[in-house]
C-alpha cells in the first residue's frame, strides 16, 4: 500500500481527480502499481495513486483520469514492463533543472493508443448491455406528464411513438440517459436540438421543430456522437468526426436568420375537425371541440401512438368533407345536415379503431393540414 510519506507529500502538479462514471460502476477498484507491488484503491485514492507514480517511479501517464478500466491497463504494462525495461518502451523527457528523467506513457505510442480504445470499447459494450437489460428505469417524459417506468428502450420508442422525437434506433444508443438530459436541458433553455438556435418562447420552439423537422438529432453535431455506438469500433473516430464537423460548418452555415422568414413571421391557422372555426392555437381549438362538440380530443386519444392520431385526424376531415358521418358513416346532403346529425345523434365520438387505422389514412385529407403537426402538442 501507499507509505504515509506519499500521502503528506503535497505535488501541485497533480490534484485530485475524480471519476463521474455514466453506467454501471467498474468492479474493479484496486490497481497495482505498473513498476512496483503497492496498491492502491483508485476510487478512494486517485489522486495518491497519481503521485506515486509521478514521484516514486517519475512516470506520467497522459490523461489517466479517462482511461477506461484502469486496474487492467495497468496490469498489461506491468506485465510488459516485466518482460522489457521501461527504457526501452517509452521514451523519457527532463522537465526541471534536476537533470530527472521521465517516463511519459502516452497515446503517442501506437500500443498505448490501442490498448485505451480496446479497454473503452470494452467498458462503452457493458454499458449499452447494461442500459438494455435494466428494467428498472425511471425518469418523466420529456413531453407529456407520463412518468416512465421500464427499459431505456421502451422510454425512448414511447418519445417517437407519442412525440415524434427521432433518436435513431434505441439497440445503436449508449449512455441513454445523459443523452436525455442533455436533450431536456436544451428544451428548457428553449433551444433546438438540431439546430441549437435559442428561442423566445416554448410554443415558439415547438413550432420551429415541427415545421423544420428538428425532432432529431444532427449528425454533424459532434456533441452528441459520444451517444452512437458505431463511433467507438475505431480508435480517435469521435474526434474525426469533430474535425469534419467543424469543416462542414464553415463551408455551409444553413443556420441563418433569413432561413426562418417564412416561418416566424405568421402563424397557421388549424381548423377544427367538424366545422369552419379556426385558431392559432391547438389547445384553444381543442377547448372549442369540447365546448361545441363535446370531443376531447385529449382524452380520447390518450391510449393511441402518434400516428393513429394522424390518421384519425385524416379519417374525419374525410368524412366530413364528403359529408358523411364519421361514426355510422351515414350519408348526408350538406354540411349543415351533418352538423345536425352529429348533434342530434351525439355521434362526435371515435368509431372502431380498425375503420381508421388504415394505410391509406396516412394520407392527409388537405394539404398543410396544421392540426397534424400539432398533434403531439395538445395538452390536457
Amino acid at each position: 500500500m501507499a507509505t504515509n510519506d506519499e500521502t503528506e507529500n503535497d505535488n501541485k502538479m497533480f490534484g485530485p481527480l475524480v471519476f463521474k462514471p455514466s453506467g454501471p460502476p467498474e468492479t474493479e477498484t484496486e490497481a497495482t502499481c505498473l513498476l512496483c507491488d503497492n496498491t492502491f484503491n483508485i476510487t478512494l485514492r486517485f489522486d495518491i495513486f497519481v503521485r506515486h507514480l509521478f514521484e516514486v517511479h517519475y512516470l506520467v501517464i497522459e490523461e489517466v483520469q479517462n482511461i477506461a478500466n484502469l486496474p487492467q491497463y495497468c496490469q498489461y504494462w506491468r506485465d510488459k514492463f516485466k518482460e522489457t525495461p521501461i527504457e526501452e518502451i517509452i521514451p523519457s523527457i527532463k522537465i526541471d533543472s534536476s537533470n530527472q528523467t521521465y517516463f511519459l506513457l502516452s497515446t503517442l505510442l501506437k500500443e498505448d493508443k490501442l490498448l485505451r480504445h480496446k479497454l473503452h470499447l470494452e467498458h462503452v459494450l457493458r454499458v449499452q448491455e447494461f442500459e438494455r437489460v435494466d428494467g428498472g428505469y425511471q425518469r418523466p417524459c420529456l413531453f407529456c406528464k407520463l412518468h416512465f417506468e421500464g427499459t431505456r428502450t421502451d422510454f425512448i420508442r414511447h418519445l417517437e411513438s407519442q412525440h415524434n422525437l427521432q433518436l435513431g434506433n434505441p439497440q445503436n444508443l449508449v449512455f441513454v440517459e445523459e443523452l436525455l438530459e442533455k436533450i431536456d436541458e436544451h428544451l428548457a433553455k428553449l433551444t433546438c436540438i438540431f439546430c441549437q438556435r435559442v428561442f423566445p418562447e416554448r410554443s415558439v420552439l415547438k413550432e420551429h421543430m415541427r415545421k423544420k423537422l428538428h425532432k432529431r438529432i444532427n449528425p454533424r453535431n459532434a456533441d452528441y456522437d459520444k451517444y452512437f455506438i458505431a463511433n467507438y469500433l475505431e480508435p480517435d473516430k469521435l474526434g474525426k468526426k469533430a474535425q469534419e464537423r467543424d469543416v462542414m460548418l464553415q463551408q455551409d452555415d444553413s443556420n441563418n436568420d433569413e432561413e426562418y422568414d417564412d416561418w416566424y413571421e405568421k402563424d397557421d391557422f388549424i381548423t377544427c375537425l367538424f366545422c369552419e372555426k379556426r385558431d392559432t392555437n391547438i389547445n384553444t381549438l381543442c377547448l372549442h371541440m369540447e365546448a361545441d362538440h363535446d370531443f376531447d380530443f385529449a382524452e380520447l386519444t390518450q391510449n393511441f401512438d402518434f400516428y393513429q392520431k394522424v390518421k384519425l385526424v385524416n379519417y374525419v376531415r374525410r368524412q366530413v368533407h364528403n359529408h358523411k358521418c364519421f361514426y355510422c358513416d351515414l350519408s348526408c346532403k350538406s354540411a349543415k345536415n351533418l352538423q345536425e346529425h352529429l348533434f342530434e345523434a351525439q355521434h362526435c365520438k371515435i368509431p372502431d379503431l380498425k375503420i381508421f387505422d388504415q394505410p391509406e389514412f396516412y394520407f392527409p385529407t388537405y394539404e398543410n393540414d396544421a392540426l397534424l403537426y400539432l398533434i403531439d402538442d395538445v395538452e390536457d
